[in-house]
């Protein structure tokens, strides 16, 4: 079975309008990003509820979309019931109960809160471990996007691979 797209220029030009205006909402906001606080927190000028949705809505990965097409192709539609039961819950906790609470808190992220709730020793070791992981799950998005690419679209894996961590 042939999976790859039959993908037109027209297809393609939706891909580069869409890379045009990331970037060029990027440069355009370049200017007002000056400390962590703007990167991370946009100056603190958005209300905790729109930070709680952009959590949310940055769930959504190449391993989520390769893991649960695989699951359900396997398992059907209990597969569902893992976004239903575990995850959306999760999120939903995440992003009404303690998006606020570390907001309001003035922390920009969960090692900078164990600091202040318990002590230095407490946020070192807690964001070794967080970059570490970082580190091995975006190898791992990173190889999911190229499989994708290479799957889809043909393009030879040492490419997509570039095209991926590009």
């Amino acid at each position: 079975m042939d999976l790859r797209l039959d993908a037109t220029a027209f297809d393609y030009s939706f891909v580069v309008v869409y890379l045009i205006f990331v970037i060029a909402i990027g440069v355009v906001t370049k200017r007002k990003v000056l400390t962590s606080e703007d990167y991370f927190l946009s100056g603190r000028s958005l209300p905790a509820w729109i930070c709680a949705l952009a959590f949310l809505s940055a769930n959504i990965g190449a391993t989520e979309l390769l893991g649960m097409a695989a699951n359900g192709s396997q398992y059907g539609l209990p597969t569902v019931h893992y976004y239903w039961i575990g995850a959306v819950p999760a999120m939903v906790f995440l992003g009404l109960m303690m998006m606020p609470f570390y907001y309001g808190s003035r922390v920009r992220s969960v090692p900078e809160y164990l600091r202040l709730r318990f002590n230095r020793a407490t946020h070192l070791y807690q964001s070794i471990i967080f970059s570490v992981a970082t580190i091995l799950i975006a190898g791992v998005n990173l190889f999911a996007l190229a499989l994708i690419i290479n799957v889809l679209i043909g393009i030879p894996m040492p490419v997509s691979i570039l095209i991926a961590a590009g």
